[in-house]
This record gives C-alpha cells, sequence and structure tokens, in this order.
C-alpha cells in the first residue's frame, strides 16, 4: 500500500492509500504500485483509476496537472479534478456537445486549441461518470 493525495487549488479530492493507479501522462498510459522509484510527470487529461485499501476501484477525471511519486507517496497536483460521483451524466453529455459546436465553429488557431482541449475535458467527464 502507498498513500494517494489528489489536489487542487479548490479542495483535497483524494488523500487515501491504495494497491495500485492507473494514470495517463503526456507520454502515455503508465500504472504504479507501492516501492517504485521517484516519478514525475505531466499528466494528460484522462481518468485515474485505483484500487483503494478496501480493494475498491475508484475513478476520478483529472484535467492536467502533475504527478509525483517518491517515497510511497503518490501526489497529483490539478487545476481541477473529480471523482466519478461527482459527475452528472446529463450535464456531461450536454457539455460536449457544446464544445463539439464550438470547436466546428471556431477559425483561429489559438481558438481552436482551446476548442481542442475543451472536446477533451468533456469526453474525459463522460468517459468517467459512465464508470459510477
Amino acid at each position: 500500500m502507498f498513500r494517494v493525495v489528489i489536489i487542487t487549488p479548490e479542495k483535497h479530492v483524494f488523500d487515501g492509500k491504495a494497491r495500485f493507479v492507473e494514470f495517463k501522462t503526456i507520454e502515455g498510459a503508465m500504472g504504479t504500485l507501492q516501492n517504485r522509484s521517484p516519478l514525475l510527470a505531466a499528466m494528460a487529461i484522462s481518468e485515474l483509476e485505483l484500487e483503494d485499501d478496501e480493494g475498491k476501484r475508484q475513478v476520478f477525471a483529472i484535467y492536467g496537472g502533475i504527478a509525483e511519486f517518491s517515497n510511497n507517496k503518490f501526489v497529483v497536483l490539478s487545476d481541477a479534478a473529480e471523482r466519478a460521483e461527482e459527475i452528472d451524466l446529463e450535464r456531461a453529455r450536454r457539455a460536449l456537445e457544446q464544445a463539439k459546436l464550438e470547436l466546428e465553429g471556431t477559425e483561429d488557431e489559438i481558438h481552436g486549441r482551446q476548442a481542442e482541449g475543451n472536446v477533451q475535458r468533456a469526453l474525459t467527464r463522460l468517459k468517467v461518470a459512465q464508470k459510477k
């Protein structure tokens, strides 16, 4: 077991023990168990899954950030993160449709990248919400 902490500027999303964690960095998918070598990685907009100390799988939407593992402590610092249980499925569907419309209507590069990020966040929320 090792400690997992997921923190945003607004709150501690999770603080507990885990048997393993699966997550995605900008380099690709990863997983970790206790006693691994130190890690510092940039998180992608994606889901994070863990098995807690009771054997229960928990799923979170992570909207980028930094992950660090050292001394059997895995810390995620993110601008935003939420548990699957906190996501309203219908609201997530509507947000995805709105983000897709925004992307289609965007012509300049900067707003296009922002719109792509909005679509990715909405897709992640929807995927995580369906795993409640």
